[in-house]
């Protein structure tokens, strides 16, 4: 009875001190669902800006749904597990702040281009003489012409 005591304790204490906002399997890590959620609000700024205002016949939920895919697809998820992961966090509000903190602050933890600090060098164009050439070799002529001559001097 003594070892059965035991064990259970032992295991109750176990148990009981599991940390309440650890991620267990299944579920996505903090750092792939932040990357996640960014490319989400992304596409959806993206769908709001550039495909939905430009062209008022297209249905919302489909475009949503094709990004949304394409995000899945890049990310290696599939969408029930997105949608398991984002409802383990949803049950966990102290994990979920982070991850929506991060989100709030993408300049420090969210991919970002790298900022371009040299103007970009544009290729020198030449310029178009209006001038053909054989009018330009007289007037070369001519000016070299000038440079010969003597200098006219008055007595």
């Amino acid at each position: 009875m003594r070892k059965f005591l035991l064990i259970f304790f032992v295991l109750f204490f176990t148990l009981g001190c599991k940390s309440k906002n650890s991620v267990t399997g299944g579920v996505l890590s903090q750092k792939k669902m932040q990357l996640i959620l960014w490319d989400l609000m992304r596409a959806d700024q993206f769908l709001a800006d550039y495909v939905l205002n430009k062209d008022s016949s297209v249905n919302k939920t489909t475009e949503s749904l094709k990004y949304y895919q394409q995000i899945f697809s890049i990310h290696k998820v599939s969408k029930e597990d997105f949608q398991h992961s984002f409802s383990f966090y949803k049950s966990h509000p102290a994990l979920l702040k982070e991850i929506m903190d991060s989100l709030s602050a993408p300049e420090k933890s969210a991919p970002t281009t790298p900022v371009q600090t040299e103007p970009p060098v544009t290729p020198a164009i030449p310029q178009k003489d209006s001038v053909s050439k054989d009018l330009r070799k007289d007037l070369q002529d001519t000016a070299v012409r000038r440079k010969m001559k003597k200098p006219i001097t008055v007595d």
